[in-house]
C-alpha cells in the first residue's frame, strides 16, 4: 500500500467513525487526568514537604519522650551530639485555659519552650517581638484562642494553678512532631513557667522534646539511622525533619492512597471502555479489512493501520488527560494545609513521574489491550468479503497466546501502578486482584440472576412483552451481556465507595445514629475525683463512665524482654500493628464487660479473678500474644505482670472509655493513676456549664466537648469528602462512558432487531415501549449486581479490615439507581432516534 493511500485511509477511518473515536479519547481522558492528577498532586505536596520541612520543624532532628527525660538519657545526649551541635528543650500537653473571670474557657495544645527555637523557619507574632522577650509570667495565644476567651493583649488568662498575661497573638509556628495538628488551638509560654502551672505531674500525658540543630557537614538523616537504637533504649525517639507532624502526613498519605485507588478504579472502567469500543470497531471493520487484502494488502500493512489509529486516539486522549490532571490539582481542597506547607510553595504542576505514568496509561496500556485484538484481523479470510457473508476467525492457538500474554502483562501493569501508588506490595496486588476479577465476580452472578429470571419467566409470571425483553438480555451471545457486566462492574465501584464514605462519617460522629457520651474529662487525680463526681451529678447526665487510666509500655512477653531497638525508625510507618510491642499503653481495670464488648476467646474473669488481662482481639495479634501467654508492663519503674484470659472484640465508635489492654483487680489498683470521665448530656448550654464549673474548681482537668471536636474535625473530613466526591464523580463519569460504549457495542444488533421488528410490522409505540423495557432491565440488572458485591465487600472489609459499623446511604444510593435509569433511557433513545428517521429499506441494507 502507498504513503498516501496510507495516509488518506488512516485520515478517514479516523474522522468517519467519530462516535468511535470520541470514545476511545474520553475513556483515555477521564483515566489519565484522575490517575495523573491525584499523583501529580501528591507527589507535589511531598516535595514540598521535604523541601520546607526544616522550616516546618523548626530544628533538623527532635528527640521525644513520654516521660521527664533520665539523667542516663541526658548524659548520652551530652556524649552522642556531634560537636557543634544546638539544643533547645520544650514540653507539650493538652490542657484547658479560661480568661481570669472563668467565664470563658477552651481546650489548648500547650507548649512550653526555650526561645533559641525554632532554628529554622519563624515564630510569627503580633506584636512582632512577642516571642524573643516572653516573660515567665507571659503567654501568647493563637487568635482563635483569643477571639473564644474574649481576650484583648494585656488581659489575664488562667492556666493550671498560674495567671498569665497574655503578651501577643501567634500568626505562624513550626509544627508539632509526631502528633495530627489542629487538635486543639496553640498556647507558647516558657519550659519553666509551664513546670510552675503544675499541670506538669508523673503520669500526666505530658510529651518532653529536645530539638536539634547539627553543624551543614552533618547529615542528620545518617545520624539518625545510626544513634536510633541507643536513644530508644532511654525512651528517646528521633524523628527526623521530614517525619514532621507524622500523624497528618500519614492521614494525608492514606487519603490519597484510597484516592489514588479511586482513580485506577476509574481508570479501569475506562480500560474497560477501551477494550469494547476497540473490539467492536474491529468487528465492523472485518469485511473492509477483507477486502484490502483482496486488493493486495499485505497483513502487516493492515496491523499498522490500525494500531496506528489507535496510537493517534491514545496520544490525543493522553494529551487532554494531562489538561484535565492539571485541572484536578487546581480543584483538589488544600489539605497539605494541615501541614503548615510554606506559604510560597507550589504543589500544582505535573511531576516528571506523572508525565511518565500519562504515557504508560494512556499509550502503552490501550496497545496493550489492542494487541490480541488486532491479531485477530489476520485470520480474517478474504473470499468471506467476496461472498458477502460475515467473516469468521480461525481461533487459532497463537492468537490464543497473544490474548493470554496481553492479559498478563495488563495485570502486571496494574499492580504494579498500584504498589507505587500506596507503597505496599500487600495492598497493590490485593487491590488489582479485586479490580481485574471484578468482571468474573459480576459474570457469576449474572448467570444466576439470568437463571432466576427465565424460571419466572417460564412460570408466567412475566408478560409476554417483558418476557421477550429478558430473554434477549439473558441469552448466552449478544452484546447487551458486556453491556451489564461492565455497567454492573463501574456500580460496584461506586456505590461501595458510597457505603464506605457513609460508615466513615458516622465513625466521625458526623451522622451519629446512637446516642453515646459526648463529653471526656481526662486528668483526673484520685484527690479529685470524689469531688468531680459530686459536680457532675447536679447536671442532667446520661452514660456516665468512669474508668482508671495508668500510663505503662510492655516490657516482657512469657519472660523475654522486649528489645526497644525494635522500634521501626521511620515514624511514617508506625501504626498500631507495627508497634505493638513498642508503644505507649493506657492500661486500666475492672470488673465487668461493657454492652458494646463481646469475648471472643476464652472467658471472662470473676469477681475473684486477680491480675488477669483481657485483649482486644486484633490487638492480640500484633502483639503475637494468645490465651495463657503472660504480659509485662513498666508502670513508672515498676513491673506489673498478667496472664491473658480473653479476647474480645471492641465497638471503638461507641465513645466509652475503651482500652486495648484491660486488667482484673489486683497489683494494678495499687499504680499511681489518673481518672477519665465519659458522659452525655444532650443540652449545649448544660456541657457549657458543666465545663465552666470544672475548670474553675479543677484547673488542672482537661474537657473535651466532643460535639466540638467533631465540628473541628468535620473541617478536615469536608476537604477529605470533596475529594472523594471529585474522585466519584470521575467514577461516574467513567461508568456512563462504559454504558456508552457498550451501548455502542450492541448497536448493530439493536438495528438488525429494529428492522426486523419494521419488516413484520412492529409500530413506533410499539418499538419505544419494547427498548425502554430493555433499557430499564439492563440498568435495574446492573444495579442490583453492583449492589450486591458492594455490600459483600463493605461487610468483609468492615468486619476484618476497618472495624467500621455499616452503614448504607439509602438516599445516595437511590439516586444513583435513578440516575443510571435515566442515563441509559437516554443514550437509548439517542441512539434510537437516528432510526426511527430511516427507511427500513436502509436500516436493513447497513445491516447486512
Amino acid at each position: 500500500m502507498k504513503a498516501s493511500l496510507f495516509r488518506f485511509y488512516l485520515k478517514r477511518e479516523l474522522f468517519s467513525r467519530f462516535r468511535y473515536s470520541l470514545l476511545i479519547v474520553v475513556s483515555i481522558t477521564l483515566g489519565v487526568g484522575s490517575v495523573i492528577g491525584i499523583h501529580s498532586y501528591k507527589d507535589n505536596t511531598a516535595n514540598a514537604i521535604k523541601k520546607e520541612a526544616k522550616s516546618i520543624m523548626g530544628a533538623d532532628l527532635a528527640l521525644q519522650s513520654p516521660q521527664e527525660i533520665t539523667d542516663s538519657a541526658k548524659e548520652l545526649i551530652k556524649t552522642h551530639l556531634p560537636e557543634g551541635a544546638k539544643t533547645s528543650r520544650s514540653i507539650q500537653f493538652l490542657s484547658m485555659i479560661s480568661n481570669d473571670s472563668g467565664t470563658e474557657n477552651s481546650l489548648s495544645f500547650i507548649k512550653g519552650i526555650e526561645t533559641s527555637y525554632p532554628f529554622y523557619g519563624e515564630m510569627k507574632t503580633e506584636p512582632e517581638s512577642a516571642y524573643r522577650n516572653l516573660k515567665p509570667n507571659q503567654v501568647l495565644l493563637d487568635a482563635s484562642l483569643v477571639e473564644n476567651l474574649k481576650l484583648k493583649i494585656g488581659d489575664r488568662v488562667r492556666l493550671g494553678d498560674s495567671l498569665l498575661v497574655l503578651a501577643g497573638i501567634v500568626i505562624k509556628e513550626p509544627g508539632a512532631v509526631g502528633s495530627f495538628v489542629g487538635s486543639a488551638p496553640g498556647s507558647i509560654i516558657l519550659k519553666d513557667t509551664a513546670i510552675q502551672t503544675g499541670l506538669v505531674q508523673r503520669g500526666s500525658r505530658i510529651r518532653y522534646t529536645v530539638y536539634l540543630k547539627f553543624p551543614e557537614s552533618i547529615d542528620s538523616m545518617e545520624w539518625k539511622d545510626k544513634e536510633f537504637a541507643a536513644f530508644i533504649k532511654e525512651d528517646l525517639t528521633i524523628y527526623h525533619n521530614t517525619e514532621v507532624n507524622s500523624g497528618s502526613q500519614q492521614f494525608i498519605k492514606n487519603t490519597f492512597d484510597y484516592m489514588a485507588l479511586l482513580a485506577l478504579a476509574g481508570f479501569f472502567l475506562g480500560a474497560i471502555s477501551v477494550y469494547t469500543a476497540v473490539r467492536t470497531r474491529l468487528l465492523e471493520k472485518r469485511n473492509e479489512i477483507a477486502i484490502l487484502m483482496c486488493l493486495g494488502a499485505k497483513p502487516n500493512v493492515i496491523l499498522l493501520l490500525v494500531f496506528s489509529e489507535i496510537l493517534i486516539l491514545s496520544l490525543l486522549g493522553t494529551t487532554f488527560g494531562l489538561g484535565l490532571g492539571y485541572l484536578i490539582q487546581s480543584l483538589l481542597p488544600d489539605i497539605s494545609g494541615l501541614l503548615a506547607v510554606g506559604a510560597g510553595t507550589s504543589v500544582l504542576g505535573l511531576s516528571v513521574s506523572s508525565l511518565l505514568w500519562s504515557l504508560v496509561l494512556g499509550v502503552v496500556l490501550p496497545l496493550l489491550i489492542s494487541i490480541p485484538l488486532v491479531l485477530e484481523t489476520r485470520s480474517v479470510k478474504p473470499l468471506a468479503a467476496l461472498k458477502e457473508v460475515e467473516s469468521q476467525t480461525s481461533g487459532n492457538l497463537s492468537t490464543s497466546y497473544w490474548q493470554f500474554g496481553s492479559f498478563v502483562l495488563i495485570y502486571l501493569l496494574f499492580t504494579s501502578l498500584a504498589i507505587l501508588e500506596t507503597e505496599s506490595i500487600f495492598k497493590g496486588i490485593l487491590f488489582t486482584l479485586v479490580l481485574l476479577t471484578l468482571p468474573l465476580l459480576v459474570y457469576g452472578l449474572y448467570i444466576l440472576f439470568g437463571s432466576f429470571l427465565q424460571k419466572i419467566s417460564k412460570l408466567g409470571w412475566l408478560s409476554k412483552e417483558w418476557s421477550l425483553v429478558t430473554k434477549k438480555v439473558t441469552r448466552k451471545s449478544g452484546a447487551l451481556r458486556l453491556s451489564i457486566i461492565g455497567l454492573g462492574s463501574a456500580l460496584f465501584i461506586l456505590t461501595l465507595s458510597l457505603i464506605l464514605q457513609e460508615s466513615l462519617l458516622e465513625l466521625s460522629g458526623a451522622r451519629e445514629i446512637e446516642r453515646r457520651p459526648n463529653m471526656f474529662l481526662l486528668d483526673i487525680r484520685e484527690t479529685q475525683k470524689n469531688g468531680l463526681l459530686t459536680t457532675i451529678s447536679s447536671f442532667p447526665v446520661e452514660k456516665q463512665f468512669v474508668a482508671p487510666v495508668i500510663g505503662a509500655r510492655l516490657s516482657k512477653v512469657n519472660g523475654e524482654p522486649i528489645k526497644k531497638e525494635d522500634t521501626i525508625q521511620n515514624a511514617m510507618d508506625r501504626n498500631w500493628r507495627a508497634t505493638a510491642r513498642t508503644r505507649e499503653y493506657f492500661l486500666s481495670y475492672r470488673d465487668e464487660l461493657y454492652d458494646t464488648e463481646e469475648v471472643t476467646k476464652g472467658s471472662w474473669w470473676n469477681e475473684s479473678g486477680r491480675n488477669e488481662i483481657s485483649v482486644e482481639r486484633d490487638f492480640a495479634g500484633y502483639l503475637q500474644a494468645g490465651i495463657g501467654d503472660e504480659l509485662t508492663f513498666n508502670v513508672q519503674g515498676r513491673e506489673v505482670s498478667g496472664k491473658i484470659t480473653n479476647l474480645r472484640s471492641v465497638n471503638w465508635a461507641d465513645m466509652k472509655p475503651n482500652f486495648v489492654v484491660l486488667f482484673s483487680r489486683g497489683i494494678l489498683e495499687k499504680a499511681p493513676r489518673f481518672y477519665i470521665v465519659s458522659l452525655l448530656i444532650d443540652a449545649s448550654e448544660d456541657r457549657y456549664q458543666l465545663q465552666k464549673v470544672i475548670v474553675n474548681q479543677f484547673p488542672n482537668i482537661t474537657v473535651i466537648d466532643t460535639e466540638k471536636t467533631i465540628q473541628a474535625f468535620m473541617g478536615i473530613l469536608e476537604k477529605v469528602t470533596q475529594m472523594m466526591a471529585l474522585m466519584t464523580a470521575f467514577i461516574l463519569a467513567a461508568s456512563f462512558v462504559l454504558v456508552f460504549t457498550t451501548l455502542y457495542a450492541s448497536q448493530s444488533e439493536r438495528k438488525r432487531e429494529f428492522a426486523l421488528l419494521r419488516v413484520i410490522g412492529a409500530n413506533s409505540r410499539f418499538m419505544m415501549k419494547h427498548f425502554l423495557r430493555e433499557a430499564l432491565l439492563v440498568s435495574v440488572i446492573s444495579f442490583f449486581l453492583g449492589l450486591v458485591y458492594s455490600v459483600l465487600s463493605n461487610e468483609i472489609l468492615n468486619r476484618s479490615v476497618l472495624e467500621l459499623r455499616s452503614v448504607y446511604p439509602y438516599g445516595q444510593l437511590t439516586l444513583v439507581f435513578l440516575g443510571i435509569c435515566f442515563v441509559t433511557v437516554s443514550l437509548y433513545a439517542v441512539g434510537l432516534f437516528s432510526f426511527f428517521r430511516m427507511p427500513t429499506k436502509t436500516v436493513l441494507k447497513e445491516i447486512k
